[in-house]
């Protein structure tokens, strides 16, 4: 492992004396998860086709989370392809490629490049390099309800969930320097409302609750509930947050408390502090972003975990995008036969992660990925001899994805993984394969046939698939209709499963930025039927 990680260490050096190509973010909202299918929101999809990798922020870097098999002009249906489990509400981000003449727009017009680049430069704001200083205010934020319903008819009872979010984000509020920032959501299930009120955090999720103060465009002071870009693994931390920058170099420090590990309410016994350094450069032409980071989370007293991170990401060479993290620990505690307990230092590397993406050709891009994480010991926080050997199992797992787009409404995708657990009395294997047919001619539905295949310890299993989707009224209407058949395994007794799952979906934007989404996904498994239908109102501003 330490071998690994000093070999990802000078490939860190050695890729920063490439080239590199210029990208950007486009960000999205996940709206809707079936068994099968997760499905993103846009504001656009301009950038983005059948075949494309979609991300998730996870220990301080963008991991790939979906692949897109079809997509209308606003919403992309996609297949997961990590073990990250996603859902309503999260975001995911797509990497679009800037265009030649987009980027040539970006250098003799100002007023496009503070459209396009600000991703790439979050230390080194391009708005207020190439604007005046004065702050200008910006408001945009969102507020939806949702509504889960289950039922069958194998005596269980049903079930009515119910759940609201609001996000916001006001930048320079009247033109000042002070911004606000906040993401809420409220869940529960009918009939259970007394939980709510022995807890209020089993349903109040705050996972954004800050303000910040910029005394000038290379300083940001920040209070209250903020995930921190630059250590963004550590999660959202209760506190202060300083972060002064100089040119292309950011330096920070923080202070504070984790939020609570059972309810994700406010915790003041996990306090914590810390510091990074972070480097980031972005251009129409680079994107190159690295920090390191220093902490230590207490409970009570006494120390929880002291360990270093780091993440780098870097597009070193046209159409090629990398990313990296790992973490070091810093502290051990060891208990003798008669229950003494000793503490000392250590270097014990917890987690690597390294993925690669290239777009060989336009019509052809692979992706890879080596996850190697051993599952973090807190010594405080989690004290059960059960949970200190599951803590110290490692994992190993590689991913590969190809795509070929074969015309410009033909495409083609495979999707591979293996994984290893040492409890496992076997490794994991799947593969997943899609072929997708945009805007049939005449019918102007889109089409994807999709089969994957399974093999593990603990079920074997073919799952084939048929998914249909069209648009209606520019993009203001979006249907989509989906079959799987599912045969399963279960080798420890040889038993069969199969299912049918049927999917329908609907959404409409029937006013400005308000959208209306219902969703029904039925499980037939004879003799049982299985049903779930789901429903979202959102509305942006």
């Amino acid at each position: 492992m330490k071998k690994a990680i000093l070999l990802f260490a000078i490939s860190l050096v050695i890729i920063n004396l490439f080239g590199q190509a210029a990208t950007e973010n486009l960000s999205g909202q996940v709206s809707f998860v079936s068994s099968k299918n997760v499905y993103v929101k846009f504001s656009s999809t301009s950038g983005i086709t059948a075949g494309d990798t979609l991300y998730a922020s996870q220990n301080g870097s963008d991991i790939p989370v979906l692949v897109v098999n079809n997509l209308s002009s606003t919403s992309c249906v996609c297949t997961p392809i990590s073990d990250r489990v996603l859902s309503v509400a999260d975001k995911v981000s797509a990497k679009i490629r800037l265009a030649q003449d987009k980027e040539s727009a970006v250098i003799s017009d100002p007023s496009l490049a503070v459209a396009a680049v600000p991703v790439l430069t979050d230390t080194v704001p391009v708005k207020q390099t190439l604007s005046s200083d004065t702050p200008k205010q910006q408001i945009r934020g969102s507020v939806s309800a949702y509504s889960y319903s289950d039922f069958s008819n194998t005596g269980a009872d049903n079930s009515q969930r119910f759940r609201y979010t609001m996000s916001l984000t006001a930048k320079n509020i009247s033109d000042s320097r002070f911004s606000f920032e906040s993401y809420i959501s409220f869940r529960h299930k009918l009939g259970e409302w007394s939980d709510v009120q022995q807890d209020i955090f089993s349903a109040l999720k705050i996972y954004n609750l800050s303000g910040t103060f910029e005394p000038d465009k290379t300083m940001q002071i920040s209070i209250g509930r903020k995930i921190n870009y630059n250590i963004s693994s550590m999660g959202a931390m209760d506190g202060i947050q300083f972060q002064k920058t100089f040119k292309r170099f950011s330096l920070g420090a923080v202070a504070g408390f984790r939020p609570d590990y059972e309810n994700y309410g406010f915790n003041s016994s996990l306090f914590q502090y810390g510091g990074f350094a972070a480097f980031k450069a972005g251009n129409t032409k680079a994107v190159n972003e690295s920090s390191v980071a220093f902490m230590q989370q207490m409970n009570e007293s006494k120390t929880d975990r002291r360990f270093l991170y780091f993440q780098h990401s870097n597009s070193f060479i046209k159409d090629l995008y990398f990313m990296g993290t790992f973490e070091v620990d810093l502290y051990e505690l060891k208990i003798d036969s008669l229950g003494n307990e000793t503490s000392s230092g250590t270097f014990s590397p917890t987690g690597l992660y390294l993925s690669l993406r290239y777009r060989i050709t336009p019509k052809l891009t692979l992706s890879g990925g080596y996850d190697a994480r051993k599952n973090v010991m807190y010594y405080e926080t989690y004290k059960s001899y059960i949970d200190r050997i599951i803590d110290n199992e490692f994992r190993q797992g590689f991913r590969f994805n190809a795509s070929y787009r074969i015309t410009r409404d033909l495409s083609f995708g495979l999707n591979g993984g293996y994984r290893y657990m040492k409890s496992d009395p076997q490794p994991s294997t799947n593969l997943y394969s899609y072929f997708t047919y945009n805007q049939i001619p005449v019918l102007k539905i889109t089409a994807t046939i999709s089969g994957t295949y399974l093999q593990s310890s603990y079920i074997n299993g073919l799952i084939g698939g048929l998914n249909l989707s069209r648009d209606f009224f520019n993009g203001k209407i979006q249907t989509g209709i989906g079959y799987r058949y599912i045969d399963n395994e279960i080798p420890e007794n040889l038993s069969k499963i199969r299912q049918h799952l049927a999917d329908l979906n609907f959404s409409w934007q029937f006013y400005r930025k308000m959208v209306l989404s219902v969703n029904y996904e039925g499980t037939f498994e004879d003799p049982y039927r299985y049903n779930m239908i789901y429903v979202q109102v959102r509305k942006r501003f």
